[in-house]
């Protein structure tokens, strides 16, 4: 049977699975730092950001399963980033949503038709999580009472 995907697709979403996977790891660690600080709300929403990205990671396994190919489970590397507080969670995390979409834009640059689509619903994914993470560090630096946003966050 003949090959749905080019060799360079299929390295691509490989490595967009990877991400998707390293990026729910670093929202665990995430949680993990919110609860240490007691910010318990936040440690909710961050819980919810990596199982959201683990589904991501099941759309791209999900495609290419049709394609009759097989997604890469590759190791993970430990997150071992120093976070201290509100503020530098929503940092590392909009971070990691800015790395993702400039990934996912440059696949669909080099996609054919058939991937095209699939980048264009992460890219539209990513976007509004960059402008999600803008919003959060936006209203942080302009309170001086987080507890008020990780409250909001728990709901």
């Amino acid at each position: 049977m003949e090959n749905l995907l080019s060799s360079k697709e299929i390295e691509m979403i490989n490595e967009l699975g990877h991400m998707e996977l390293e990026a729910s790891q670093l929202y665990l660690h995430l949680t993990n730092c919110m609860k240490s600080i007691n910010f318990f709300g936040a440690a909710s929403f961050f819980m919810n950001e990596s199982n959201t990205e683990r589904e991501h990671y099941s759309k791209l396994e999900d495609f290419m399963n049709n394609m009759g190919e097989q997604l890469e489970v590759r190791a993970l590397s430990a997150v071992k980033a120093p976070i201290n507080d509100l503020m530098e969670a929503f940092q590392a995390a909009l971070e990691a949503e800015v790395d993702l979409l400039g990934e996912y834009e440059d696949a669909w640059e080099k996609a054919s038709p058939k991937t095209k689509a699939l980048f264009h619903h992460f890219i539209e994914l990513q976007t509004e999580s960059v402008g999600e993470y803008g919003d959060l560090i936006a209203r942080l630096s302009r309170t001086s009472e987080p507890i008020l946003i990780d409250q909001e966050l728990a709901k």
